[in-house]
């Protein structure tokens, strides 16, 4: 049996989606740090509201990006997560979550917690494995020799 307060709790519940515009160069203005070449999740830095073209929602600094457009980007390196931003119209949809105590910037640390099969968790986790994969293993082809 679950329990309702830990639900409660659980970082699904504090996703925020929103929607940013970006300007007449094409940018975002939303600066991000972080990412998997340091260990990390991508994640909101300083942001300049002078700036930011919000159509739906807001963002907030420190928030750990999720999603962009609907792709999970947990575990890819800043530089992917930035030419996805720059390669999607505008506006660009957002997903974030503030941080926790069990989800934080640190991918290391969320990477050693254990999880049940099939929990947000543990779907998440898999999309960092699967991202680092992609990133830390060269792609290979077979020259028939």
């Amino acid at each position: 049996m679950t329990n309702p307060a830990l639900k409660k709790n659980h970082w699904t519940s504090r996703v925020n989606e929103c929607s940013v515009g970006k300007d007449t160069r094409g940018d975002l203005n939303v600066s991000l740090r972080g990412g998997a070449e340091n260990g990390e999740f991508a994640y909101i830095g300083q942001i300049n509201e002078n700036l930011v073209f919000y159509r739906d929602g807001k963002l907030n600094e420190g928030e750990l990006l999720l999603e962009v457009e609907n792709l999970s980007i947990s575990g890819l390196p800043l530089y992917d997560v930035q030419t996805l931003i720059k390669n999607c119209k505008s506006p660009v949809k957002l997903k974030t979550v503030r941080p926790g105590t069990k989800l934080n910037k640190d991918l290391k640390h969320y990477l050693s917690q254990r999880f049940q099969k099939s929990s947000p968790d543990h779907e998440l986790q898999q999309t960092i494995r699967e991202n680092l994969y992609r990133h830390a293993v060269p792609s290979t082809c077979s020259l028939g020799l």
